[in-house]
């Protein structure tokens, strides 16, 4: 399954860390609002994350997209402790948008 979410704010962890709780869970919420746009789908199970971001601009560096996975997997998990491999790529592209495709695995 792929999911392509557009028009993401570009916010590197290093910001986003340093913001008050209140700016977080605004930004938090936002994002989860924008994937409910493209799935409304609730997963089960195991899963293999690829992420592609792309953003305008300079591109920010891996780990500084760790705060938009988070939010991604609390909107489309209600459980996600059976997710395996999380892979991430960032890169330099015309817009602000994230691809992910999702691979079901089998949970042992």
């Amino acid at each position: 399954m792929k999911i392509e979410i557009k028009d993401l704010d570009k916010v590197s962890y290093n910001v986003f860390s340093r913001w008050h709780w209140t700016k977080k869970n605004a930004f938090n919420t936002k994002l989860k609002w924008q994937i409910r746009a493209v799935t409304n789908k609730q997963l089960t199970g195991g899963y293999n994350l690829d992420f592609e971001f792309t953003f305008k601009g300079r591109r920010l560096d891996t780990i500084n997209v760790v705060h938009f996975i988070k939010a991604f997997e609390d909107a489309l998990f209600a459980q996600d402790k059976d997710n395996r491999t999380i892979c991430i790529n960032v890169k330099k592209g015309s817009e602000n948008k994230c691809i992910l495709e999702l691979t079901k695995i089998d949970v042992v």
